[in-house]
């Protein structure tokens, strides 16, 4: 793992096609599908308030970034969001985009500074020692999906990404909800997405529309959504094989955490 970096900076407008590239390839494998626009990024950087950095590495490319805010009536620091190039280490890499932000809410004469994020056991490396302590919290976050067939859609490459782990096993499956449906097709490491694979189907996934959400994200255990319905299999795969395949596609997981600081 890469721990070194050549500096860190502030966020440039000219860095917003990066950043969105860079966001999306994080939020594609770690927390789901998450969308954002270069202009979003152009746009943090044109603020003058210093809060906004980047970490390059030796080429120059960013290997990650920190966002923050401050309230000036309430002299409150806020870091909303650090992310980090998983190959390289990210106490090393966040530690300098935190200092730097650290410094600049020092400099507003903040009373308060906060911090929140994607849980990760290395941000109290961080944090600490400047200073931080825990706050324990529980916040509820509600999903609200009206058009289920578009969020299967939306969600495929999550999917194709998770069969794509499971390597001792080829073959086709189907996902249905509604009226709609995705069939994918294995082949060692390939796998292929469409609503018009016909051929032969190994598995057949029926998801219920009330609980699509729990069983994507992974807020209930395959087991437990068998046995309330929320899933229907239809396979002439042995039992086994069957469960092993239901477990790859739907982890149980918590999908989205914060800490508080």
């Amino acid at each position: 793992m890469n721990s070194m970096t050549s500096r860190v900076r502030l966020i440039q407008p000219s860095d917003g096609e990066e950043l969105r590239k860079f966001y999306e390839r994080f939020a594609l494998n770690f927390v789901g599908i998450a969308k954002r626009e270069a202009r979003q990024f152009k746009h943090m950087a044109r603020k003058r308030d210093n809060l906004r950095w980047v970490a390059l590495n030796g080429e120059g490319k960013i290997i990650g970034y920190i966002l923050a805010a401050y309230a000036k009536g309430r002299r409150t620091g806020r870091i909303t969001e650090i992310i980090v190039d998983p190959k390289y280490d990210f106490e090393t890499v966040a530690g300098a985009l935190v200092d730097k932000v650290h410094d600049v809410f020092l400099e507003k004469c903040a009373a308060q500074i906060r911090a929140g994020g994607v849980q990760n056991p290395d941000n109290s490396k961080i944090f600490r020692r400047l200073g931080f302590w825990h706050i324990k919290t529980d916040g509820v976050f509600m999903y609200a999906i009206t058009d289920a067939a578009q969020f299967l859609s939306e969600i495929t490459p999550i999917l194709v990404k998770r069969l794509k782990t499971l390597s001792d096993w080829n073959g086709q499956l189907r996902v249905s909800c509604e009226n709609h449906q995705i069939s994918f097709k294995k082949e060692g490491e390939t796998v292929q997405s469409s609503s018009l694979i016909n051929d032969q189907l190994n598995c057949d996934i029926f998801l219920k529309a009330s609980g699509l959400i729990r069983v994507l994200l992974g807020s209930i255990d395959v087991q437990s959504a068998l046995l309330e319905g929320l899933i229907t299999v239809k396979t002439d795969l042995p039992k086994v094989k069957m469960n092993e395949l239901l477990l790859t596609i739907f982890p149980k997981k918590q999908f989205l955490t914060f800490d508080y600081w």
